[in-house]
Parts: C-alpha cells; structure tokens; sequence
C-alpha cells in the first residue's frame, strides 16, 4: 500500500504515524465534546486524555516488545525501540496502561469515574478506527494468505506485510469492527441506564472482535497453549468475562455507587 507518505529531504514521514496520531486526536475530540454533556469539566478530560495516550504509547510498545516474541531483535538492535511511529504498537498493551493512568488521574482528581470513563471511551472506536487505516497502509497487523476476492496485494518493499501474495485485510476487518462498536456505544449512550455501561461495553465488544479477528491474523506474535491461542485473545478472556459480570451486576449495591460517586 502506502507505508511512507512523503519525504522532506532525509525526513521520512510515515502513513502509520500519521494516521496513528490522527486516530488519538479523533478519541480525544469525542471526549472532550462527551465530558460536556456528563458533567466533567472539558479541560479536565483534555488533560486526563493527554495522560493516558502518552501512557498508552509506552504500554502499546512494552508489551509488544516483550509479549509478542520481538523481545530479541529489539535487544540487539535497542535504538529501533523508540520508532514506534514504524509499527510495533499493541492494542492490550496500550489498553492496560491507558486505563491504569486513567484509573490514577481520576482518582486523584475525585472525578465521577463512571462517567468520566463513558466519556473516554465513547471516541476509542472511531479512533482506533483511523489507526487501523494506517496499519493497512503500512501492512502492519496482516492478515493470513486468501484467495477470496478481496485479498489484498502488497508490493511496496517498505512494507511491514509479506509482498506479492493476497492477503487477508484484517486492518479493514478492524476498521469495520470498531465503526460497528462505536455505533453500539452512540445507541448505548442515548439510552444509558448507569454510569460505566459504555465502558464495561466497550471492553466485552472488542474483546469479542478482536478474538474472532486474531483467526485471520498472520503476523508474528506471542502464541500460547502450542500455538492455538495468540496474546490478543489471551488478554481478551478476562476482560470480556469480567465486563460481562459487571455489566449484568450494575445498577444495584455498592459498584453502582462506586460509579456514580467521585472516586
């Protein structure tokens, strides 16, 4: 596809990085606008959201680095750590680092936590979304060999994806994905009936998404129980039981509270 964008002298600038941070900008704008309608100052929320992404970055690239069987060539080649703007990011990774900041910032400033997640996760979709189009640029998180029609092609020798064989997209799989999440928390959000459902929505859809869509992967990755199950997928079973639990549980006893309350 188109793994660098343009060129200003030595200066590559890269489709993937692009569209990576033009992904960020998309969820920080849904936030900022939601936090209007919830009740959490917008100035917060910027702040809160310029946090989390920042720690997002270094657990999006921690975790891809240790979990997903790079962890050798990254220590012979250690300067390559930092060119996250290349490829290397994982969703978990990022997620787990992200929502533990949050957890801290929000705490730390007695913010309505249920709310104040709701409206930081309302925009994670769309933007992730974006991201997912920068991927497919660059053929980062390919997809498996197809010969359905809509195998996609790469040529580029830059490119992060094997060349000259159809591919599964799985980037656009993902596009999909999140566009069809993020018009269930938009539904979800009309008709809410507690503080933290968008949230506890948001982490069982795309456990469940992204679980059906690692069976289309082929890009390296950690692999467990012989190779059956990857990382992704790994991470994605508690998570999605536990959304799952707290999901039916909300609205009565002392969680409920927790989630109304600043906390």
């Amino acid at each position: 596809m188109f793994p660098i964008l343009f060129k200003i002298g030595p200066i590559v600038i890269h489709t993937y990085g692009v569209l990576h941070a033009l992904g960020f900008l998309v969820a920080v704008w849904v936030a900022v606008r939601e936090a209007r309608k919830v009740g959490v100052a917008p100035g917060k929320m910027l702040d809160l959201s310029t946090w989390a992404i920042i720690s997002s970055l270094v657990g999006a690239r921690i975790f891809f680095i240790l979990f997903d069987g790079h962890l050798g060539f990254y220590l012979e080649h250690p300067s390559q750590i930092f060119k996250v703007w290349q490829g290397g990011l994982t969703y978990y990774g990022g997620f787990t680092f992200g929502l533990g900041t949050s957890l801290w910032y929000i705490r730390k400033h007695k913010m309505k936590l249920g709310a104040t997640l709701d409206a930081g996760f309302l925009g994670v979709p769309l933007g992730a979304a974006v991201s997912r189009l920068g991927c497919f640029a660059s053929g980062d998180s390919y997809g498996k060999p197809t010969d359905l029609p809509w195998g996609v092609i790469y040529s580029d020798p830059h490119s992060l994806a094997p060349t000259g064989v159809a591919l599964h997209p799985t980037q656009l799989y993902s596009v999909v994905g999140n566009l069809l999440i993020f018009l269930v928390l938009i539904r979800l959000r009309n008709r809410k009936r507690f503080d933290g459902q968008l949230t506890l929505a948001f982490v069982f859809l795309y456990g469940v998404v992204r679980s059906i869509l690692e069976i289309f992967r082929a890009d390296p990755g950690g692999r467990y129980f012989g190779g059956l199950i990857s990382t992704p997928q790994l991470m994605s079973i508690p998570l999605v039981l536990v959304a799952a639990y707290f999901y039916r549980k909300l609205g009565t006893g002392s969680y409920f509270r927790l989630m109304k309350r600043g906390w």
